[in-house]
């Protein structure tokens, strides 16, 4: 890999595309809040974005602490975020899943979506959405500064 296309980057742009595709299910649910019928949809990646990042460092293994122990990833309500049997190899295998909801009904016109935590989920989402981008784009200029200051 080279400095533009490093691991990290990889794996932003991976998590942008994630929360993209994540906003768009959000605004689906909030356009159809009013369709009989419509269930909600949901977005799942970081479970895959977690194991690329963990089968990556595996096998380039990184330095650890002064007591020689792994820091372990912490993942919480992992059933909600891991999708059934992906199979992730390298961060190229890492795809935003988009399901529909089950069981989750509680108006009498059958359509799932909340409104309130659609609008709570789409905040959040946004918010990670700034930040990753934020992130990016300071990778970007430091490279760019690189770039600059080398003469080239």
């Amino acid at each position: 890999m080279d400095l533009v296309s490093s691991f990290t980057n990889e794996v932003v742009r991976k998590a942008l595309d994630g929360y993209s595709t994540r906003h768009t299910a959000i605004a689906s649910n909030l356009a159809n809040v009013d369709t009989p019928g419509y269930r909600k949809k949901s977005v799942s990646f970081e479970g895959q974005l977690s194991k690329a990042i963990d089968k990556h460092y595996r096998n380039n293994p990184v330095q650890q602490a002064d007591n020689d122990e792994a820091l372990p990833l912490k993942v919480s309500r992992q059933a909600k975020h891991i999708a059934p049997n992906p199979v992730i190899n390298t961060i190229d295998d890492v795809e935003p899943m988009m399901t529909e909801a089950e069981g989750t009904l509680n108006r009498n016109d059958r359509n799932s979506v909340d409104v309130e935590s659609e609008m709570v989920s789409l905040a959040k989402n946004t918010q990670y959405y700034v930040a990753l981008n934020n992130i990016q784009g300071r990778m970007l200029r430091s490279i760019k500064g690189v770039i600059q200051n080398s003469g080239g």
